[in-house]
């Protein structure tokens, strides 16, 4: 009888222990979750705080800006599918890929969840677009060297005139976004303000922005109202 209470005995240190690090592995996990969000919230906050100082900077000396937003495809899907765990490795590859593609003055930051933000000072359409083709190349590679489902959609605005503002230009990124993910993965859509030649004797205070043809090799986005 005595060996079955060691057996006993031994079965329940290793229950005990067994619980013991599911209990740990899961306040690591839950306190990476917090430490994601508050790195979200922080992220959030100072990039529109320098995105702010960045738009007010190129409408008082007359220089572009551009600023978008991209998320990785299907996060959902493999985040309901595998596990969340694995969806926020995805999300990492992105995130490496997005810092190897933008020039050493632009700023990327994960804004929550899925969604990164891209700040692009001074860079009109053909830089902007350099950044993209690279971002959307660098994600490509991850994906062939992990064989994991690795893409990237997103809208981007460049302003050649000054917007009415940087929350104009927020929106129109916002939706440029939702219309390139409902072309595809891997799609962007961008849109570029510019101003408009005078017409006859039409005053310079009359001037309107309009909308240049999307680069990326990409459809022409739906109409949306001017900023």
């Amino acid at each position: 009888m005595a060996w079955h209470i060691v057996v006993i005995a031994v079965l329940a240190l290793a229950v005990a222990w067994d619980l013991y690090l599911r209990g740990r592995a899961l306040l690591k996990e839950r306190g990476r979750a917090r430490t994601g969000m508050l790195a979200w919230s922080e992220n959030r906050r100072a990039f529109y705080e320098l995105a702010g100082r960045e738009f007010e900077r190129a409408r008082r000396y007359d220089h572009p800006f551009t600023l978008g937003y991209f998320d990785l495809d299907d996060y959902q899907e493999v985040a309901e599918r595998f596990s969340y765990l694995a969806a926020e490795e995805m999300l990492q590859l992105v995130a490496e890929s997005a810092r190897r593609s933008i020039r050493a003055s632009d700023v990327v930051a994960r804004l929550g969840g899925d969604t990164f933000a891209l700040l692009l000072p001074e860079a009109g359409p053909d830089a902007a677009d350099a950044v993209i083709r690279k971002l959307q190349g660098s994600v490509r590679d991850e994906s062939r060297e992990t064989a994991l489902p690795l893409s990237v959609s997103g809208g981007v605005v460049t302003c050649l005139q000054p917007a009415e503002s940087l929350e104009a230009v927020i929106g129109a990124a916002d939706r440029l976004l939702s219309g390139a993910k409902g072309a595809g993965n891997d799609t962007f859509w961008c849109e570029v303000i510019a101003p408009q030649p005078l017409e006859a004797f039409e005053p310079a205070r009359l001037r309107r922005p309009f909308r240049l043809p999307p680069g990326f090799d990409m459809p022409m986005p739906p109409p949306l109202r001017r900023l």
